[in-house]
């Protein structure tokens, strides 16, 4: 069974957590942890997501910043428990459902290539230039 975890700083990842829901209909199987919030148990939390994964599992681990806290505990819990979890740092939208959405088994190199996809969804639109299609051809908007 796959299991996901995202982990963050702040609230990003009961945030993701609800936009996966709202864009794939999904939440069973993924646990979110909203670290540094609140009352809540940042160390309790990672434990029992750890206590609720088997051997057998394929697991993957989104969290924020790579090197942050968040990642440097998360890294090291697993590294201690001997967790052969996927850790995926600088999480985003597209990755997470690429990786949600997957059907088979995950290898290393399909993980590689969905890192990689989900990187060029950063981008940049120049509103500047798009002011100028919009004023050459009305008809031709980018909206």
């Amino acid at each position: 069974m796959r299991k996901i975890l995202i982990a963050s700083h702040g609230k990003l990842a009961s945030g993701l957590l609800s936009s996966i829901e709202l864009l794939a209909g999904i939440k069973d199987g993924i646990v979110a942890i909203d670290a540094y919030v609140d009352d809540n148990d940042f160390e309790k939390e990672l434990n029992q997501f750890i206590d609720s994964v088997s051997n057998e599992d394929e697991i993957f681990i989104f969290t924020d910043l790579f090197g942050g806290s968040v990642n440097q505990k998360i890294t090291k819990r697993c590294l201690e428990e001997g967790l052969a979890a996927n850790i995926i740092s600088g999480m985003n939208l597209p990755v997470i459902l690429e990786v949600l959405l997957a059907g088979e088994d995950l290898t290393k190199e399909g993980l590689n290539e969905i890192v990689q996809r989900s990187q060029q969804e950063l981008t940049v639109n120049i509103l500047e230039d798009l002011n100028l299609v919009a004023e050459e051809d009305e008809e031709e908007v980018f909206f």
